[in-house]
């Protein structure tokens, strides 16, 4: 069973739009411009629309219009942080301008301006280096962006109307796989010295899709994450019982660095999946969502993991669908192997459950878990369904 994984820092082209690439347009159009960009996970917002395909070009997402600014109202000012990843701030406060500007941030001027009757909201993550503020007028997206971590800072601006977003939204490439765990990898996910061998890494895989029924085997539990040092993690996971029988599942983990492709720098959600069989080359692989707000350190998410007969797992986070992959399972004397585990990091699992074809097995496995809540630190509990 695999404990931990460290993939290799991969430098990312961080585009940074500051003052001497692209200005601010001071012009009185009216409607606000957003894009997105997934290395960063940073959202620029802009009156001129010559900005987007600018940066469209160098792998922002096109998210078409945010919200109607008003001709006339109260000025919007627009900052660019060159020391953090590129980062732009928009604020009316001109007390906040004004310290932003003193700690090293440029100011950037006039972005648009605020009026109306829709208001703006204002979000941070505190767990992120980079695009650590979101504007929206969709008060769904504020209380979801909230329930996964981040912090409502009231309302920033007001709007005349709500955007309309981007009807023929491009999808997103995702990242390009990258060889990770060199040399330790054997068949189905067990760690061992095999010359030539790697996982790969992805980054906001598309999901497979399918019609799935009632899940085979299903885990699920709150689970908190406490870690020290560069790299550390808790992974819930659904194993095939024998070798090379593969593991799928869902993980908590760290990085430091600043990487967006991989969402470094933050607690991630990471997915798992080593199909039953996969040899030494390439087959077995993590993805990370980049997309999603990171966990806060001692943040109790709900994690889920379901496995099925046809050949698919489910990964869920608060119950969001993170993962959908096509794979293969061993259960080997008709038992599934569960496991928490934890590296350089204390887990808090609390209301653990088992659900086997629809029905609550959690105290009827093989070999049951001892209890259903439990710290563990550098440590592994398991189960036998």
């Amino acid at each position: 069973m695999k404990k931990g994984f460290s993939y290799a820092f991969v430098g990312a082209a961080m585009l940074m739009l500051g003052a001497a690439v692209v200005q601010a347009d001071t012009a009185e159009a009216s409607t606000l411009y957003r894009a997105y960009n997934p290395n960063t996970g940073e959202h620029l917002y802009t009156q001129n629309y010559n900005e987007i395909p600018f940066v469209v070009r160098a792998g922002w997402q096109d998210e078409g219009s945010a919200w109607t600014a008003p001709d006339k109202g109260v000025e919007v000012h627009r900052l660019f942080n060159p020391n953090n990843g590129g980062d732009h701030f928009y604020t009316l406060d001109t007390n906040e301008r004004d310290h932003l500007t003193r700690v090293g941030w440029t100011y950037e001027g006039l972005s648009w301006r605020s009026g109306g009757k829709i208001p703006v909201y204002r979000l941070y993550n505190p767990n992120a280096k980079s695009g650590t503020h979101h504007y929206t007028t969709d008060g769904n997206e504020r209380n979801h962006l909230v329930n996964l971590g981040w912090r409502s800072e009231g309302t920033a601006f007001y709007a005349s109307e709500v955007g309309k977003g981007n009807p023929n939204p491009a999808p997103s490439p995702g990242v390009t796989p990258k060889k990770v765990d060199v040399n330790i990898t054997a068949p189905g996910g067990e760690e061992r010295n095999v010359p030539g061998s790697y996982r790969l890494l992805y980054s906001n895989r598309a999901f497979d899709n399918a019609s799935l029924g009632t899940a085979t085997i299903e885990f699920v539990a709150d689970v908190a994450m406490v870690g020290s040092g560069s790299d550390y993690e808790t992974q819930f996971v659904i194993a095939g019982n024998g070798p090379a029988s593969g593991q799928v599942g869902v993980g908590l983990h760290y990085q430091a660095g600043n990487d967006g492709n991989f969402a470094q720098g933050r607690i991630n959600t990471t997915n798992i999946n080593f199909p039953a069989n996969a040899g030494t080359t390439g087959q077995q692989y993590y993805s990370v969502n980049t997309n999603a707000p990171g966990v806060g350190s001692n943040q109790s998410v709900n994690l889920k993991v379901r496995y099925f007969d046809s050949g698919y797992m489910q990964a869920f986070v608060n119950n969001t669908l993170v993962g959908q992959y096509k794979t293969k399972l061993v259960p080997g004397g008709n038992a599934y192997i569960l496991h928490v585990n934890s590296t350089n990091a204390t887990a808090k699992v609390r209301n653990l459950k088992v659900y086997k074809n629809g029905a609550d097995v959690t105290t009827k496995g093989q070999v049951p878990f001892a209890q259903t809540s439990f710290d563990i630190a550098n440590d592994v509990r398991d189960g036998a369904y």
